[in-house]
């Protein structure tokens, strides 16, 4: 059929390169779109992984300052058998109350940590 078609002046050819040209506007504001679309992801991801540390950082210390006398993650056995916390002994009791990964309830459970384990 390409016999029926007569052919194109350089004219007509102009005019079919502009014809996609309406298209141009449209993609650039997708393009702009996109772009601060990553920048504001970007800058979540840096807020998120901000307050995780926050939380890592919190739930360490809770989890040192009570490890002998009970916390939320081992129970409170020790507080109802009376071990004081702090005291004379505190620096010691912080060094044999390593905090482990399964302790780590809160810190385990977010998406940052995910990432990482896998």
């Amino acid at each position: 059929m390409a016999e029926n078609v007569p052919p194109t002046s350089a004219s007509a050819a102009a005019a079919a390169a502009n014809a996609d040209q309406p298209g141009r506007p449209y993609y650039e504001s997708l393009r702009t779109t996109l772009r601060q679309t990553i920048e504001k992801k970007r800058k979540l991801d840096e807020q998120i992984a901000a307050v995780e540390d926050q939380i890592f950082k919190a739930e360490g210390s809770y989890l040192e300052e009570t490890a002998n006398s009970g916390n939320i993650v081992r129970g409170f056995d020790g507080w109802v058998k009376g071990v004081q916390v702090g005291g004379r002994g505190s620096v010691d009791d912080r060094r044999r109350g390593r905090v482990r990964d399964d302790d780590r309830v809160f810190s385990r459970s977010s998406v940052g940590w995910m990432k990482v384990s896998c």
